[in-house]
């Protein structure tokens, strides 16, 4: 038997196919189906466990539906019924760090914890994207580019799904976006702006029309006070200083 098998078709064996119509059940209509962490868990194991290059290479669009549905994975489930040497439980990790590094670069939402998980794995494996083949311990290697454009199709497919929003719902997503001008939010702007410079400040929040006068004011005089205030250097200072 060849130990160094590529991706290639191949006939699938009961198990992959039971594993396969659940993906397409989840696939079908756009990833709109709920799934439970439980289910992920099963589902990236018997993935990263596969043998079949068709399933393996969608292991980041299962974690799409999981961002989509809200779930957070679990290190413990995931990991807890391998030995820390288990080829299995390597697969999972290259698996989930490619998966990490795929989310990054293509700017898509990724599960809560991933990140966690992913990140100290990069000592250990390094960056895999950098190479042009993922090989598993199954003797198993699949195209990096493969897994990736797996990913962006099903992003794709997803984002042409979404109804486009009109233009009474963007205006009450901006709405609902914006700082409710509580008495605490008032206070603490009082110590930092003039009355005036407070008021320009929330009618550039609600996108309201300035007049020639107000906009120089507000890009010579209040742009700038906003841009220190939110300088990463001073934020830091000022949390470092109110903490004690």
């Amino acid at each position: 038997m060849d130990s160094d098998r590529k991706f290639s078709p191949r006939h699938k064996s009961s198990g992959s196919d039971v594993v396969l119509r659940v993906l397409d059940s989840l696939l079908a209509d756009s990833g709109q189906k709920r799934l439970t962490g439980s289910q992920a868990t099963v589902i990236l194991d018997a993935l990263a466990s596969s043998d079949d290059p068709d399933l393996v290479v969608r292991f980041p669009v299962v974690l799409s539906i999981c961002a989509r549905n809200g779930v957070s994975l679990n290190s413990h489930a995931l990991f807890s019924k391998y030995w820390e040497s288990s080829p299995k439980k390597q697969n999972l990790e290259k698996l989930l760090l490619l998966a990490d590094e795929l989310f990054d670069l293509e700017g898509i939402e990724a599960p809560q914890n991933l990140k966690k998980i992913a990140s100290p794995l990069k000592s250990k494996y390094g960056t895999l994207l950098s190479s042009r083949l993922l090989s598993l311990s199954s003797g198993l290697s699949v195209p990096i580019r493969t897994v990736q454009n797996t990913l962006r199709d099903y992003a794709a497919k997803i984002k042409k799904a979404m109804p486009t929003p009109n233009r009474k719902e963007i205006h009450l997503n901006r709405k609902k976006a914006l700082p409710k001008r509580s008495a605490e939010l008032e206070t603490s702007l009082d110590r930092l702006f003039s009355p005036k410079q407070k008021d320009l400040v929330f009618k550039k929040l609600n996108r309201e029309t300035f007049t020639k006068t107000e906009r120089e004011y507000y890009s010579r005089v209040v742009r700038k006070k906003l841009l220190s205030i939110a300088n990463a250097q001073v934020n830091g200072i000022a949390v470092k200083l109110t903490q004690k």
